[in-house]
This record gives structure tokens, sequence and C-alpha cells, in this order.
């Protein structure tokens, strides 16, 4: 009787939730950049070779936040993968290729929208400076070279930089998107080779990021991919991004490192989280654990 039980069990669940064939779409191999030469040596993971299927599929689940073989139901693959590149798009990542180590070593300011215009962009610049005790303004730059889709990165560093849990959550602080070179604060996505230069006399040693002299620097093989304590701890990649934005932005605003506060607490922001959570767990927003 069991037995027959669960067989029309496996049938019924055949009729409601047909599974589809699905197949991982091949990785496209990405252009070199520009200022790469043929002969680069091999950088590791934020090389410039196409992925294996592997790889590709080991970055799409870290995106995602959670496997095909976690969930237990490979008809989910697809509707997985299809979140995954989604949230990548949002970040300003078209592709799920590696980010090379290095790439034309120049920056581009990602123009902002209503630079120059009046009306709506006016009205939305007085309000912040109504509503906030000081505003501060922005500018993004990417490297040339990286392909990333400029537009986007910007909106994900305003949106998380105005986020009610960011550094604005006590009323303190507002950011306003700028193109001018004379912007308070700039936020640059850079290769790992260029990161390291903007950073001197830091030593981000082609894996880290910096926020120093006006510019909150973020490498975009992390930008990318991430980093293995916050991952591990619980953390997603969206997450990260929004840590590594709030975080490197944090020190331009006066903020120094801090210690993890105790075992199983959420980590404050200026915690570096890119290098061990110490016991905490991961955050990325200012108002989290203050």
């Amino acid at each position: 009787m069991r037995r027959s039980v669960i067989a029309a069990l496996a049938v019924l669940l055949g009729v409601l939730l047909p599974v589809p064939a699905v197949a991982m779409l091949p990785a496209v191999p990405v252009p070199q950049a520009p200022g790469v030469p043929d002969d680069a040596e091999d950088p590791g993971d934020g090389g410039t070779g196409p992925r294996s299927p592997q790889d590709r599929e080991d970055v799409l689940e870290d995106e995602a936040g959670v496997s095909e073989e976690r969930v237990g139901l490979p008809w989910l693959s697809q509707t997985l993968e299809e979140l995954a590149l989604d949230l990548r798009a949002k970040a300003g990542l078209p592709s799920t290729e590696p980010m090379p180590q290095r790439a034309s070593g120049e920056l581009q300011t990602v123009r902002a929208r209503g630079d120059g215009a009046s009306g709506e962009d006016a009205q939305v610049r007085a309000e912040q400076a109504v509503d906030a005790a000081e505003v501060r303004t922005v500018r993004v730059r990417v490297e040339r070279g990286l392909e990333v889709d400029g537009q986007a990165f910007g909106r994900f560093v305003m949106d998380t930089l105005n986020d009610e849990r960011g550094w604005g959550y006590d009323g303190s602080v507002r950011f306003e998107r700028t193109s001018s070179p004379s912007a308070d604060i700039d936020v640059v996505l850079a290769s790992p080779d260029l990161t390291d230069e903007l950073c001197v006399p830091l030593d981000t040693a082609g894996e880290y990021s910096c926020g120093r002299n006006g510019r909150a620097v973020l490498n975009a093989v992390r930008w990318s991919e991430g980093a293995d304590p916050f991952l591990e701890g619980g953390g997603t990649m969206t997450g990260y991004r929004e840590y590594l934005v709030n975080h490197e932005v944090g020190h331009l605003l006066g903020h120094p490192h801090v210690e993890c506060s105790g075992s199983g607490d959420d980590a404050q922001i200026m915690v570096q989280q890119s290098i061990s959570l110490g016991g905490c767990k991961p955050n990325g927003w200012p108002s989290v654990a203050h």
C-alpha cells in the first residue's frame, strides 16, 4: 500500500511539475581587454581566459547563493541561472567571464544622468539638501577595458550609498551623483593591478580594495567573485558588493577599521570582512550592529 501511494505521488508530481531538459549555456569568451599583452602571466582566478563550464556553474551558484544540489530539484537550475545572471547584470556585470588582472590602466567617468539639467534632477538635489545635514557628491569611474556596464554599476553604487541602511541611516548624510572632477568622492572599479597603483602606499596585493585620497577603489575581481570569508560565512554576492561600497566609502567619511565585537554578532561595517569575519556574521550595512 505504501509503495502504491508513493508511486501515485510520483505520477502526480510528474504531471504538475514537468521537468524540462535544461542545459547550461556555454561560456562566451570575452574579447581581450585593451592593454593586456598576449603573453600576460596567468593571474589565477582573475585571469582573462574563458571559464570552464564547471567554473561558470560555480560562479552562478555563488551569485544565486544556492546550488541545484542543495535544493535537490534539478528542474530549478534554469531559474537559478537566470536569477544569478540578473543579479550580476544589476551590478554591472554582463557576463560570467573572469576579470583581467590588468586592463588599460585608464579611468573613464560614467556620466551621471541629468548632468547640467534642471527640473526633476534639481528638485531631487534640493530635497537631498533639506533632508540631510550634509550632501556628498559622488563621481563613478570604471577602468577602460573591463567588461562592465558602467551605468548599471553606477546605479548599484548610488542605490547602496543612499539605502536607508547606509551611511545616511541617521539622517546625517546623503550622496548625490555627479560627473564633475570636483566631486567629493570617486568610486572607482579597477583591475587588481590598477587598484594596487591607486592605493599606494597601502599594499592591496592584487586582492583587496581601499578608500583613500578621496577615492573608494574597488578591486574588479572581488566585485565579480566576492571574497571567501564573507561568502563562506553565509553572505551573498550582492551583500558583499554592498559591503565593499559602504566599507571603502566609510574610510573616506573618516571611519577606521574595527574588530569583530563578539562571536555570533553581526560584523560592523568597518570590520575587514574580505580578510576575516573574526567570528562575526557577514554584514554590508553601517546601520547594522550600531
